[in-house]
């Protein structure tokens, strides 16, 4: 788990930028308080497959020799993004209750074709061991088509992320941040544009680096905050989400056997258990520069369930 220190260290930072370079001390308290502890994944170097086993995005992946190449629908091998070996991830795994990993084995993601569609055929792949693994080539072009992706070695770091756009409580941050500018110069009319000043530290802070390609269990991205609604409507009804917040909650509900409480309680542990930013180092291009996210309930990721996933695409 991430520990307490690197928990200090972050906020720290998080609280001094916040207030120094954003003048946004006022709401500082509003912003950190809905961070979530997450994991930040950095590409390091190319990746020349002088081992196997290791953190790895784009590429080939490292095989069991028994585990079949994944296969759409329509017989066409996926595309492999990424394989995480969870020795690599167990040292920042969130200290806040919102992911568990295995603390041994790797996770490899693979994808079908992409396009506005939703969902995306995918398979997330749990192999308990990491040994015996072999360097393997898909037999004939992948779903996704175009050029190979570049291997990159994976460098893993603690990260709190904080709220995107779509999940920033704009009116609570206005409000907040108009009052103490009413407190400090009672004279004048309050500023504004609290939101503008917070989406600009937003997207240096959540995306410090080029080096950046992903992450786990933070904030997605969006326009709206229904990601956790459409994955779960998939993952629990096996349908795509319709777009009203209102009658998936009422949909979950029945399925609940009418336990509204249950339905909330499952979406806040509806968790983004990978996203993919755009990387033109790696070769992504997720639509018009979009990120592509993978979603799993909070119960089967602590049951290693990871056949029950949802992945989806954001794309301005």
């Amino acid at each position: 788990m991430i520990k307490p220190e690197q928990c200090e260290r972050l906020t720290r930072k998080a609280r001094k930028t916040l207030e120094e370079e954003y003048g946004l001390g006022a709401v500082a308290d509003l912003v950190l308080d809905a961070g979530r502890w997450g994991i930040r994944l950095d590409v390091s170097t190319t990746d020349e497959y002088r081992r196997t086993g290791n953190s790895r995005v784009g590429g080939h992946p490292d095989l069991p020799d028994d585990l079949d190449w994944p296969l759409t629908k329509d017989g066409v091998p996926m595309t492999f993004l990424a394989q995480l070996n969870m020795v690599d991830l167990s040292p920042y795994t969130p200290n806040d209750g919102r992911g568990t990993l295995p603390e041994r084995g790797m996770l490899y993601f693979f994808i079908g074709s992409v396009d506005a569609a939703y969902p995306i055929e995918h398979r997330v792949i749990y192999e308990p061991s990491t040994y015996n693994l072999v360097k393997r080539e898909p037999d004939g072009a992948t779903a996704l088509g175009g050029e190979p992706t570049i291997a990159h070695s994976v460098t893993v770091l603690p990260n709190l992320e904080l709220p995107t756009y779509a999940y920033i409580d704009a009116a609570a941050l206005d409000e907040q941040g108009k009052a103490s500018e009413a407190v400090s110069n009672p004279e004048g009319a309050p500023g504004g544009r609290w939101l503008d000043r917070y989406l600009e530290f937003e997207s240096d802070w959540n995306h410090p680096s080029p080096l950046n390609w992903g992450g786990m269990f933070g904030y997605p991205d969006g326009q709206h905050p229904d990601a956790e609604h459409r994955a779960l409507s998939y993952i629990e009804l096996g349908e795509a989400h319709t777009g009203s917040e209102q009658e998936c909650v009422k949909k979950l509900t029945a399925h609940y056997d009418g336990d509204e409480e249950r339905t909330w309680e499952e979406l806040s542990d509806t968790l983004l258990l990978l996203k993919i930013d755009t990387n033109d180092a790696i070769g992504f291009q997720w639509l018009d520069c979009g990120e592509l996210q993978f979603f799993i309930r909070g119960a089967d990721l602590e049951a290693e369930q990871f056949d029950h996933t949802c992945c989806s695409i954001y794309s301005s």
